[in-house]
Order: C-alpha cells, then sequence, then structure tokens
C-alpha cells in the first residue's frame, strides 16, 4: 500500500544508502593513510646510520630520514583531515537516519489510518449484506 509519503520514504532510504557509501569510501582512504604511514615508519626504523665514515654519507642518510619524517607528517595530516570529514559524514547520515525514521513513523501511521478505514468499510458492507440477508429470509417465511 502506498501513501503520500512512500516516494519520499524511497528517497531518504537511497539518501542514506548514499552517506554509508560515502562513509565506507572514507573509512577506505583512512586505511590506505594509515598504511603509507606505517610503510613510511618501516622505512624509517630500517635506516642505519653508519658508525664510521664519511660525514656525507651520514648527511644524505640523515636528508632522507629528515624527508620521510616530513612526508609522514604530511600524510599524519591528511589523515587527519580525513577522520574530521569522517565526523562531519556521521553527524550529517544521522540527521539524514532521523527524518527517515520521522517520515517511516508518519508513512506506518498513514498506513495503519488507511487500513482502519478500509476495515470499517468492510465491516459496514459486511453488516449491510447481512441485514439484507436477514430482510430477505424474513420475507421469504
Amino acid at each position: 500500500m502506498t501513501t503520500k509519503f512512500s516516494l519520499l520514504l524511497q528517497l531518504r532510504a537511497k539518501e542514506l544508502q548514499s552517506q554509508e557509501c560515502k562513509i565506507s569510501q572514507q573509512n577506505i582512504h583512512i586505511k590506505n593513510k594509515q598504511a603509507e604511514i606505517d610503510a613510511i615508519l618501516s622505512e624509517i626504523a630500517q635506516i642505519q646510520f653508519p658508525t664510521n665514515g664519511s660525514y656525507q654519507s651520514y648527511f644524505a642518510l640523515s636528508q632522507t630520514r629528515n624527508t620521510l619524517i616530513a612526508h609522514m607528517e604530511i600524510l599524519y595530516a591528511e589523515l587527519s583531515a580525513l577522520k574530521s570529514h569522517v565526523k562531519t559524514l556521521e553527524e550529517e547520515y544521522k540527521l539524514l537516519h532521523i527524518e527517515y525514521e520521522k517520515i517511516k513513523y508518519l508513512d506506518t501511521k498513514e498506513k495503519r489510518a488507511s487500513m482502519k478505514a478500509l476495515k470499517l468499510v468492510q465491516q459496514k458492507q459486511t453488516d449491510e449484506i447481512a441485514i439484507m440477508l436477514y430482510t430477505n429470509k424474513r420475507q421469504a417465511l
């Protein structure tokens, strides 16, 4: 049974699904950033500074390490931005879900009212048929 809220309810359900997809995509991006950070951390951990040798090799390794650390800081900033974006998306999802539940409630209420009215009409028709049968039976006697 469709009501005036049914189409709106379907639309809100699609919006909820869309929002869920956005959130899951952002979570995938977060996991990818975290994997990049972990890879850089393991790279930094593998850097072995020479105990003896020239200053140039030490300086080159130091520069490489500093570059990796700077890149890691950029990735941490991106990760932070992604996490805040996910929080924003989750807040939007909560609002959409509340709207969806309101419309779902109104749709259910409308359906119940329609069913109640339909049952009342059916009961009146059944009573009318019973009265007609009773009158016909009485007239036949």
